[in-house]
């Protein structure tokens, strides 16, 4: 009788046991042909005590005398979740140990039922649960392989055992296992077991399950797999590591061919078939899960993306954090690594890859090299303004090399000029016009603090032209005109959640840390008309049945009003025009946005919008957060080179690619009153900027005794008619030369 035939109905109980090296042959096969004989009394051993003993038994667990099985215990079992991009496109799968995706079993081919029987229960389709004709095949083989290989366990003991009891092999779990199985067949179809089994057995490399199975091999969906590749998972069953063909392609070959023969057996193919398909080649990689290296070219189209990127990251620890999934930790994990959720992400594929493409490419190759050779790299995130939605990110140089994300994690980075777009917000808040003058740089008392004087340079000019020259003196001066709490604030509103100390006169140059994410949120509020969404991630997350765990809610806040965001905007847009920002220019739609550069050019940034997208580009050196960058390709660095340029390209590829109606930016109202020198809540008459502060006496004499009126003071030019004394109060020593260029930013 042929090894073949004796074999089938084989189970996963299989063992191989080493034999005693040390003994004769003669000894060491009486040994062998022993222990079969006592497993083979074990077996027969089970059998009898279900059929004689415990026959009121097997026929109470047929009736479901001892209680129906709690069926759901065989689906509590691990499902990967899956993550998708805005457009439905699927960018990420998240799963521990256990790779799994159930389908039902109409969606499973012939060719893998088939296999799969006839390697593991060709009698699945007669028996009530149990094989005695199984068993007593399975201690044949073992007597005459002369070690113990079979246990005889169908489909169904296999499908309990994993389920509701362990792995030990002893006779009262065996006893157990058989009595459910016989209750498990009363309760339930043959193909519902099947479609149970199929799911949830395990075929090596962490797949779990036939569909999963297919996606590793070889790239497809379980509906494409042939008798071939059948064969294969089915001969995987038993010993899924040692039989895995990436490892050990002659055990897994030998395998597969004994399948093919048992396929023949069983009538599922022919002869020749099973010729022909033991000629096949083997898989000699994974198909799926690869985020860098080997991946055979023979694969088929499904990728399984890995979790391995910084947005899918940032998913992943917003639902780790979040209690509608569990109130614990563990709780959460499980759900989100097993839980078959659905994520729905706001991330664009186009603006990701345009993003991408801009963070690879953009540097020269020989300013590339020097950039690495430094430890240069670049951040950006891109955040739709009417929402809030993220649609791009790029965290820093690589996930799978630097996992650390520069553009979401705190603290931050100092931002350098791009912060001076919150002075300018405040003072438009405050009433300062585009068009209103602002006095340059000057020497500060700063008591308590260092240095004392706090000395700043660059020339004044109106709100519009340093904010084009991005002059360090006239925000300083601006700052303090307005009040650098009333920025702080007004940062505050739009989302920016540092810790700032107003007390500091250089708040204005950008010296405290602030994310990108933030900045682009910020910023965003814009062009959204003053109004702010804050960023968000993930669209909304369902479960395996469908039903809704987490739904995105639009927030929107007020940071600004429309005109100080329409003027902010006239005044950005300028900037890219005619200002710092001139890399920033696009074809096809308008673009604003403003430059920075810390001291010793160790961040530089360009933060700006167009009519869709906010983005906020970073440079630096993430391990060092202060250390200078230096020169790259013999020039200076500054916000205006490469982030601007990274920010245009970024912008100009998704224009081209996504094709977005052109934008256009609104009309502001139009000025009522005559340009002055800036006034604002510290200084509401203008004195910093230039005003000069009249007092006016008049002295009226009459028969009554005589009274002195005098009226407020208010900036003024010129002299009145009447009787004036000036008296400005005590100002900063100033250096005000009108229309000077300050270093670039």
């Amino acid at each position: 009788m042929s090894r073949s035939v004796l074999s089938i109905g084989r189970g996963a109980d299989r063992e191989a046991q080493p034999g005693a090296g040390t003994v004769g042959l003669g000894m060491k096969k009486l040994i062998q042909f022993g222990a079969a004989i006592f497993s083979g009394g074990v077996i027969v051993a089970v059998a009898m005590a279900i059929l004689i003993p415990s026959v009121a038994r097997v026929a109470s667990a047929v009736e479901g005398g001892d209680g129906a099985i709690d069926v759901s215990q065989f689906q509590d079992y691990a499902v990967r979740s899956q993550v998708f991009a805005a457009d439905g496109s699927l960018i990420a799968t998240l799963h521990a140990a256990e790779n799994r995706d159930p389908v039902p079993l109409s969606a499973m081919p012939d060719t893998i039922k088939d296999a799969v029987l006839s390697v593991e229960d060709a009698q699945f389709y007669e028996h009530i649960g149990i094989n005695l004709r199984g068993l007593f095949r399975a201690l044949v083989e073992n007597v005459q392989s002369g070690q113990v290989e079979q246990g005889g366990s169908t489909i169904t003991q296999q499908l309990v055992k994993k389920a509701l009891l362990s792995d030990e092999r002893v006779l009262n779990r065996k006893t157990q296992e058989a009595a459910l199985a016989i209750r498990l067949e009363g309760q339930v179809t043959k193909d519902e077991i099947l479609e149970l089994y199929l799911n949830t057995v395990y075929f090596g490399n962490g797949a779990y399950g036939v569909q999963a199975a297919a996606e590793t091999y070889w790239g497809k969906p379980v509906a494409d797999l042939t008798l071939a590749d059948s064969a294969l998972l089915a001969s995987l069953i038993s010993n899924p590591v040692g039989n895995d063909p990436i490892r050990h392609p002659k055990k897994s070959k030998s395998e597969r061919k004994l399948a093919l023969d048992r396929m023949v057996d069983n009538g599922v193919i022919t002869k020749a078939q099973a010729t022909e398909f033991d000629a096949l080649p083997l898989p000699v990689g994974r198909c799926t899960g690869v985020a860098a290296g080997f991946r055979p070219s023979d694969c088929g189209g499904i990728a399984q993306p890995p979790a391995e990127s910084y947005f899918v990251e940032e998913v992943r620890q917003q639902l780790l954090a979040d209690t509608r999934l569990g109130a614990t930790y563990e709780e959460r994990y499980a759900q989100v690594f097993g839980g078959g959720l659905k994520i729905y992400t706001t991330l664009d594929p186009i603006a990701q890859n345009a993003a991408q493409d801009a963070h690879d490419n953009t540097f020269p190759a020989n300013v590339r090299a020097e950039a690495d050779s430094k430890g240069i790299t670049t951040a950006m995130v891109s955040v739709e303004s009417a929402t809030g939605a993220v649609r791009a990110l790029v965290g820093g140089p690589g996930f799978a090399d630097y996992k650390y994300d520069i553009a979401t994690h705190e603290p931050g980075r100092q931002t350098g000029s791009t912060f001076k777009t919150f002075v300018l917000l405040t003072a438009l808040e405050q009433g300062v016009l585009p068009d209103d003058t602002v006095g340059g740089g000057g020497s500060w008392p700063n008591p308590g603090s260092t240095p004392n004087p706090y000395v700043i340079s660059g020339g004044g000019g109106t709100l519009n032209s340093v904010t084009a020259s991005s002059s360090n003196g006239a925000f300083v001066r601006l700052g303090q005109t307005v009040g650098l709490e009333n920025v702080m604030h007004i940062a505050q509103r739009l989302g920016v959640s540092s810790q700032f100390d107003p007390r500091a006169k250089s708040m204005p140059l950008g010296v405290f840390d602030v994310t990108p994410l933030e900045m682009a949120s910020a910023y965003s509020a814009i062009p959204n008309g003053g109004v702010r969404e804050p960023s968000y991630f993930i669209d909304r997350v369902e479960d395996r049945t469908g039903t809704v765990l987490i739904q995105h809610q639009a927030n929107p806040t007020r940071g600004v009003s429309w005109q100080s965001a329409c003027l902010a905007t006239q005044i950005l847009a300028n900037n890219v025009q005619s200002g710092t920002g001139t890399n920033a220019r696009l074809n096809g739609q308008p673009a604003a946005g403003k430059t920075g550069t810390t001291e010793s050019n160790s961040n530089t940034w360009f933060v700006g919008f167009t009519p869709q997208l906010t983005t906020a580009v970073w440079m630096g050196i993430p391990a060092e957060g202060t250390k200078p960058m230096g020169n790259l390709g013999g020039r200076e660095q500054f916000g205006g080179l490469w982030p601007a340029t990274i920010w245009r390209n970024y912008n100009q590829a998704y224009i081209d690619e996504a094709k977005p109606k052109r934008g256009e930016w609104p009309r502001c109202a139009a000025p009522t009153r005559e340009p002055k020198p800036a006034s604002g809540a510290s200084d509401p008459y203008g004195i910093l900027n230039g005003a000069e502060l009249t007092v006016e006496e008049t002295t009226t004499t009459t028969t009554a005794p005589s009274t002195t009126s005098t009226t407020l003071p208010r900036p003024t030019t010129s002299s009145s008619s009447t009787t004036t004394t000036t008296t400005p109060p005590p100002t900063p020593t100033t250096t005000t030369t009108m229309g000077s260029t300050p270093p670039p930013d």
